[in-house]
């Protein structure tokens, strides 16, 4: 498929400021409704990791919509479910040029695939709140669901009237590996093993905070709150 967005990284040359913006691969003129979107993400205070991935996603929706001839703001039900399937039997280019003709085809795992239609899907409510996205495409993109089983702490109310929640409607079911903590010792030895301080504190933090690791690669000098006030580097809590 042929590249008509790019996700790319700016730099002000006044500020400094670093952001993620989609644009034309030819004429790197700017997708207003894509950036918008993406500085709603930086208003939110999500991290430029964050950023750089729906940056990535938005991008690559707008290249299967030139590619497919859909207008980007008024999908059909049958074109948002059809990507959703191409996500996971168009094979990926190969990793670098030295991979040999011969190598097996890599495909997007359906949690990529989730992922990306979840990045899709918030862009495309988030044009129907500034009138850029009709109604009737941003009702495709949920469908009811009746809670069976419901989850540890979840109250359905009186009469059972929250049994019924809005889900996606276009993301495949797959089943969630858990996660497995690692014990004291184990974390212990992994801060012993690692030469780098940086990566000594990155693995500290995590485990003192729970942060993912998307989150503490995103933290910011007002982040870090070492002294009784941070206001002199922007924080004001």
């Amino acid at each position: 498929m042929d590249q008509a967005y790019v996700a790319e990284r700016s730099v002000s040359p006044v500020t400094g400021v670093e952001r993620w913006v989609v644009a034309d691969a030819r004429t790197y003129d700017l997708h207003a409704e894509a950036c918008a979107f993406l500085a709603g993400l930086r208003s939110k205070g999500r991290s430029p990791n964050t950023e750089r991935v729906y940056a990535g996603r938005l991008a690559l929706y707008l290249n299967y919509c030139a590619g497919n001839r859909i207008e980007w703001s008024c999908p059909g039900f049958m074109a948002l479910s059809g990507m959703q399937q191409w996500l996971i039997t168009t094979p990926l280019p190969a990793r670098s040029r030295r991979c040999p003709a011969t190598a097996a085809p890599r495909y997007r795992s359906q949690g990529t695939a989730n992922a990306v239609m979840t990045a899709v899907t918030d862009f495309l409510r988030f044009g129907a709140l500034h009138g850029w996205v009709p109604a009737q495409t941003a009702g495709l993109l949920s469908e009811p669901k009746f809670l069976r089983y419901l989850p540890a702490g979840y109250d359905a109310g009186e009469r059972g009237q929250w049994r019924q929640v809005q889900v996606s409607a276009f993301r495949f079911q797959v089943g969630e590996p858990g996660y497995e903590d690692l014990s004291p010792q184990q974390i212990r030895r992994m801060i012993a093993d690692t030469p780098r301080a940086r990566d000594r504190f990155l693995i500290a933090l995590l485990a003192a905070t729970g942060l993912r690791i998307g989150e503490a690669l995103g933290l910011r000098q007002e982040d870090l709150h070492f002294l009784a006030s941070s206001r002199s580097l922007g924080c004001p809590v």
